[in-house]
């Protein structure tokens, strides 16, 4: 993640996988970042964020789909992350692998 390679190699800590402007770190890539790649990844294991994205759904037309992000402007608490990383599941696993391997390419 940029937030932390900046430290080391100097540079931005602006994610440079979307346009949002925000600050690539762990809340940002798991939750927040629009990257077509990305978005598509969290609809691949929507099971593990339809708890968390539901409070969306309550603004949105009960036909609409799964929106696979968080706006920037969306408050996320570190009991809710912690909630989300303490999952039980293989799956959670091989979500944060995957997800790894889109920041790792640079």
């Amino acid at each position: 993640m940029r937030v932390e390679s900046c430290k080391w190699h100097g540079g931005s800590s602006i994610c440079d996988k979307c346009e949002c402007g925000e600050v690539q770190d762990e809340k940002h890539v798991l939750f927040v970042c629009e990257c077509a790649e990305v978005c598509e990844l969290r609809m691949r294991y929507r099971d593990l964020f339809e708890r968390m994205f539901k409070t969306l759904r309550v603004f949105a037309p009960s036909s609409s789909k799964f929106i696979p992000f968080l706006t920037c402007h969306h408050s996320i608490t570190d009991f809710e992350i912690n909630a989300f990383l303490n999952q039980d599941s293989y799956r959670l696993l091989k979500f944060v692998s995957d997800l790894v391997s889109i920041f790792d390419t640079g």
